[in-house]
C-alpha cells in the first residue's frame, strides 16, 4: 500500500483524532497516488499512525481508521452495523417515523459518506473520491443489514446509479407526516432530513397562526405547520418543481386549504411583498462551502435576516437557520445580532437550534455540527 509521511510536529491533530490530514501537512505528496487510493500515513520517524483516502486538494488525507485495514469489506461491515446500531439504540424509527440518516460521514467514523433511508429506499451520497469508488462495495454491505431494502441508489452530480431496485420515489413517514421523497430530481438525497426535531418544534408554535415559509423547498415546515393547526402557510422558493411538489406534500397530509406556493426569488418576495405574518421561517442553503466564502455569506444571512426583520409585525416570531458547515454557531449568532441592529429591532431568543440525533457530532471533528437555527421573538 501507498505511503504518505507527516513532517515533524504535524503528528498532533492525529493524535487528537481529527479526520482530516490537510496536504501541507506532509513532506511530499507522491503524484503516483490516485484520488480515492487507500493511503498508509506515517508519522516523521516512518512509523504507521493511520489509513485514510486520499483526494487531491486542501484536504489530502480523510482518515478512514488508527489501525491498519487488510479486509476493506469487514472494516466497512464493523462501521455500518455500528452506525445503524447506535440509531436503533436512541429509538429513532417507529410506526411514525421512517425517514432517517443511517450514516453521516465523520459523526459515524465514515468521513465523506451520506446514507439516508426513505421507508426502505436508500440513497448514497460520497463526498470524497474514496467513498465514491468504494460505493459498490459499501452497498453490498448494506444490503446485509437487518431492514426491508428496496432500492440502493448512489446519487452523483450528473447521473446516479441503483446498486438495487430502480424506484426514483417513494412517499415516506416522519413523525406521522407524509413526504413525497424524489432521489434522482431532488436536491441533496431528495429531503432535508436534518430539520426533522425543528419542523417538530415549529408544530408546537403553530395552532391558529398565519405562516410564512421562504427557501422552503418541499414543504417540510409547511406540512408541520399546517398539521398543527395553522391558519394559513405561505411557501416561497425559487424552484418551481419544489413549490409543486410542495403542493403535493400539503395535498397528501389533507391540508392543502391553508397551503399557498409561490416559485419566487427569496429576497424578491422579502422585499416587495407585505410580510405580515406571525411566523417566518427563512432556511436558506449554505451561503459559505469553503472557508474563503465565509465573508460573503456572513454578509448573505445578514442581508437576509435584516429584510424580514424590518418587515415583522411586533410580537411574531422568527424561525431562522445557517446549514454552513464554515459559519460557527458564535459567528451565527453574532450575523444575527447585526441583522437586529441594522433592522432596528428588539429581539429576544427563545431557543437555540440544532440538527438531530442521526446527523451525530464526533467530538474530535466540531466542524460536524453544521446546522444552528434561532427562534426569535420580535419586538
Amino acid at each position: 500500500m501507498k505511503t504518505l509521511q507527516l513532517k515533524r510536529g504535524k503528528e498532533k491533530p492525529v493524535f487528537r483524532k481529527h479526520p482530516w490530514i490537510f496536504s501541507g501537512a506532509f513532506t511530499k505528496l507522491d503524484r503516483s497516488i490516485d484520488a480515492g487510493d487507500w493511503v498508509e500515513v506515517l508519522d516523521s520517524d516512518e512509523n504507521f499512525i493511520c489509513i485514510g483516502h486520499f483526494t487531491p486538494g486542501s484536504i489530502a488525507i480523510r482518515v478512514m481508521s488508527y489501525t491498519k485495514v487488510t479486509d476493506k469489506k469487514a472494516f466497512y461491515t464493523e462501521k455500518i452495523e455500528a452506525a445503524f446500531n447506535y440509531r436503533n439504540s436512541i429509538y429513532l424509527t417507529d410506526e411514525k417515523t421512517n425517514i432517517y440518516r443511517l450514516i453521516f460521514g465523520e459523526g459515524d467514523a465514515l468521513p465523506g459518506l451520506i446514507v439516508d433511508n426513505y421507508n426502505g429506499h436508500l440513497v448514497i451520497q460520497c463526498h470524497s473520491a474514496g467513498m465514491q469508488r468504494d460505493a459498490k462495495l459499501i452497498g453490498d454491505v448494506l444490503k446485509t443489514l437487518p431492514i426491508t431494502i428496496q432500492t440502493i441508489y448512489v446519487k452523483h452530480e450528473k447521473e446516479g446509479e441503483f446498486l438495487l431496485g430502480s424506484a426514483d420515489m417513494t412517499t415516506g413517514l416522519e413523525n406521522g407526516n407524509q413526504f413525497l421523497v424524489n432521489w434522482q430530481s431532488g436536491q441533496k438525497t431528495g429531503f432535508f432530513i436534518d430539520q426533522r426535531e425543528n419542523r417538530k418544534i415549529l408544530g408546537e408554535f403553530s395552532k391558529n397562526k398565519n405562516i410564512l415559509n421562504v427557501f422552503s423547498y418541499t414543504g417540510g415546515f409547511s406540512v408541520y405547520a399546517l398539521k398543527n393547526g395553522a391558519s394559513k402557510v405561505v411557501s416561497v422558493d425559487l424552484s418551481v418543481d419544489a413549490i409543486n411538489m410542495a403542493n403535493k406534500n400539503a395535498e397528501l397530509n389533507g391540508v392543502s386549504e391553508n397551503h399557498e406556493g409561490h416559485a419566487v426569488d427569496a429576497f424578491e418576495y422579502l422585499k416587495n411583498e407585505a410580510i405580515n405574518f406571525d411566523i417566518v421561517i427563512l432556511d436558506p442553503p449554505a451561503f459559505a462551502k469553503r472557508r474563503n466564502a465565509i465573508h460573503n455569506a456572513v454578509q448573505g444571512y445578514k442581508r437576509l435576516n435584516a429584510l424580514a426583520m424590518k418587515k415583522m409585525k411586533k410580537g411574531s416570531i422568527l424561525f431562522t437557520f445557517s446549514c454552513s458547515q464554515n459559519v460557527s454557531r458564535q459567528l451565527y449568532n453574532d450575523t444575527i445580532r447585526a441583522a437586529a441592529i441594522e433592522a432596528k429591532r428588539d429581539i429576544r431568543i427563545i431557543k437555540q437550534l440544532v440538527q438531530p440525533e442521526d446527523h451525530p457530532i464526533n467530538i474530535y471533528h466540531p466542524e460536524g455540527e453544521y446546522l444552528k437555527g434561532l427562534v426569535l421573538y420580535i419586538d
